[in-house]
């Protein structure tokens, strides 16, 4: 069976800013879900966002016809490109069966139906081949934001998602001040700063994930630091795992992660195994080999007050550390 989508409690509605430890939406509403889940096309409900009530009508869009006339809210944090598939397994089965079963919500603009609550099992529609079905009202962007912030929160955004959004808000609202973002959304910083590192990443390493939430913040952000500087490299894994999983190799997400690690491991090995010789003049060369260096003087070859200069170096250093 299809996980239950979000449906609307009258409780959660009546803030634009519901709280993270608020109970899920879900078992609260069955009753609601019984009304939604009956209504025909072009049947009217009557339900409250953010205190105010809201009239909406249960429109149906031909599977053929998704893409061209809805589109997502762009406030929708939700990243639509890594709704793939594999994000959607726990959508597409119940839709395969018998479609969608509880409707999306949005509101009608210029370009058609904009989605608010209902980007997944959008895409999983499409994929599908099967109708959308969606409740339109009349919504303003608070209500927007609140129902797509419901949806959201049944199915949670991964941590590259919300760093995405916190980014955003950190530039454009506070200043760069993550203490005060984090009191805003009232989790910690350091949670914060973890998923704006997630978010970091290029998109194609989330995408190797089966689900872009498997990524998490402190894995995400470990993987940032550990290949700061790296990045070329970085993107060569990810190609690779990208080929293996096209060709139909099932990827765990521990598996993805390992590969990673064992290219940072590889890397280094290849770094202090290498060996490099340079040749500073006839008599005199070096050989670099890891954190090694070995010098190469050849006395017959190099005046005897540069092989003293060299001494008198090393000598130094002795006394330094003897001191």
């Amino acid at each position: 069976m299809m996980k239950r989508a979000p449906i609307i409690p009258k409780a959660a509605l009546a803030t634009s800013h519901p709280s993270p430890n608020d109970v899920p939406a879900a078992p609260m509403v069955d009753s609601l879900i019984a009304r939604v889940g009956a209504m025909a096309k072009g049947n009217i409900i009557s339900i409250p966002v953010c205190g105010k009530d809201v009239k909406f009508t249960l429109e149906t869009i031909a599977a053929a016809s998704i893409e061209k006339s809805t589109q997502v809210w762009a406030g929708n944090e939700r990243d639509q490109e890594l709704l793939t598939e594999d994000a959607l397994d726990d959508l597409i089965p119940s839709f395969l069966i018998g479609g969608q079963q509880t409707p999306a919500f949005g509101r009608r603009n210029e370009n058609g139906i904009e989605v608010a609550d209902g980007s997944r099992r959008r895409k999983a529609a499409i994929i599908t081949n099967t109708d959308y079905r969606i409740l339109v009202g009349e919504l303003n962007d608070e209500q927007m934001d609140t129902l797509s912030k419901l949806g959201n929160d049944y199915r949670p955004t991964s941590a590259f998602e919300r760093g995405k959004r916190y980014q955003n808000r950190l530039i454009a609202q506070f200043d760069g001040n993550i203490s005060a973002l984090a009191e805003a959304e009232n989790i910690s910083r350091k949670i914060i700063s973890r998923c704006i590192a997630t978010a970091k990443l290029p998109k194609e390493v989330v995408a190797l994930f089966p689900h872009p939430g498997e990524l998490s913040a402190r894995s995400g952000e470990s993987l940032f630091k550990s290949f700061e500087g790296k990045e070329e490299l970085l993107l060569n894994i990810t190609t690779v795992l990208s080929e293996k999983k096209k060709a139909g190799l099932l990827l765990e997400s521990e598996d993805i992660l390992q590969s990673f690690l064992d290219a940072l491991k590889d890397r280094k090995e290849s770094i202090n195994h290498s060996v490099v010789r340079r040749q500073f003049a006839p008599g005199a060369s070096a050989q670099y080999k890891g954190n090694k260096v070995t010098f190469n003087l050849d006395r017959a070859k190099l005046p005897a007050h540069c092989i003293e200069q060299i001494e008198n170096l090393l000598n130094s250093l002795s006394s330094k550390h003897s001191h």
